[in-house]
């Protein structure tokens, strides 16, 4: 198991990164600096004492693209699962990654630190953003990208 120190917060919580522990490698594939902007992020964060916070961070800055895109009816959306995932995600395939300032930090408290499981360029999602029903989830998908997705499982219908 390979761990390392990623910085301290504001308020001097320790954050770590195990590496057999995380979900955030898939981000990487998109973001290669993303352990670099969570660096540069944690003096500045306040963390509490829930063992899992989700935190938007506003970069103040372009620092990398967000696959997140609104869609319209004329959009060509298709279904596929994302390469380390069970659960299919809609694409839309005429769409291109947004420019994006703000990185989203998921970390999970054990003992006295808390472990980075995930971080992306991205902004915070409501709650029931990719219920199939809501209204989020009907207006917006990923830009399409043949290498993030395991190509035997797109489908042009919600599976």
């Amino acid at each position: 198991m390979k761990t390392i120190t990623l910085g301290a917060s504001a308020n001097g919580k320790t954050v770590v990164l195990d590496y057999d522990n995380t979900n955030v490698e898939y981000h990487l594939l998109e973001t290669p600096n993303l352990i670099e902007l969570v660096q540069e992020a944690l003096p500045s964060l306040v963390l509490g004492d829930d063992n899992q916070l989700v935190i938007e961070q506003d970069m103040g800055r372009v620092v990398g693209t967000t696959n997140l895109v609104d869609t319209t009816e004329s959009d060509e959306i298709v279904y596929a699962k994302r390469i380390g995932r069970d659960a299919y995600s809609r694409f839309a395939k005429n769409r291109q990654p947004a420019p994006c300032s703000s990185i989203v930090i998921v970390l999970r408290k054990n003992d006295a630190r808390y472990h980075l499981w995930t971080a992306m360029c991205a902004r915070l999602l409501p709650k029931d953003a990719w219920d199939q029903e809501s209204d989020f989830s009907k207006t917006h998908a990923m830009a399409f990208d043949e290498k993030l997705i395991q190509i035997d499982t797109l489908s042009v219908s919600r599976p």
